[in-house]
């Protein structure tokens, strides 16, 4: 169950819901925050679909390979991409579905190659046995612009006790 929880929150997490994202720009010119706040919305609309197809590598393209740990996951660090990726793939194997309701939405410009995502909502899965849970989650993630692309180099989400 708690493999399953965390895959809900690490594709809650990689998935932002871009319908209602609010831009607040600290440095970044306005035609810079629209451009960057327009290609995080279709990232978006891209890890959902990747998401509600329980595709974590479609979700983890998303996701920079890089020397330092990309992920904190429930106070754990996943020590690397492939270690992120392989906890996510075996908590996928346990569901049927998955879906996401965000309830707060918030993307920070810092530059227009760097922006900070936080989010918070609650994820809704269908397990293999038919069952059906529910798990709020919390997140924040850093993206960055690399080679033409909007990557994830860091994330850090919890699944809040109920």
């Amino acid at each position: 169950m708690v493999s399953i929880r965390i895959s809900i929150a690490i594709a809650a997490c990689v998935t932002l819901a871009g319908s209602t994202a609010e831009l607040r720009a600290q440095s970044a010119p306005d035609n810079a925050q629209q451009t960057v706040e327009q290609a995080l919305r279709a990232a978006s609309v891209q890890l959902r679909a990747a998401a509600e197809k329980l595709d974590a590598n479609a979700l983890y393209a998303y996701v920079l390979d890089t020397a330092t740990p990309p992920i904190i996951e429930a106070g754990r660090v996943a020590p690397t991409r492939a270690a992120a990726l392989a906890g996510t793939v075996a908590g996928f194997q346990g569901l049927t579905s998955i879906s996401y309701h965000y309830t707060r939405e918030h993307v920070t410009v810092l530059s227009p190659t760097a922006a900070l995502w936080v989010g918070e909502g609650t994820a809704t899965a269908l397990l293999r046995d038919g069952r059906e849970i529910e798990a709020p989650f919390a997140e924040t993630l850093v993206w960055v612009m690399r080679d033409g692309q909007w990557k994830i180099l860091h994330a850090h989400r919890s699944v809040p006790q109920r």
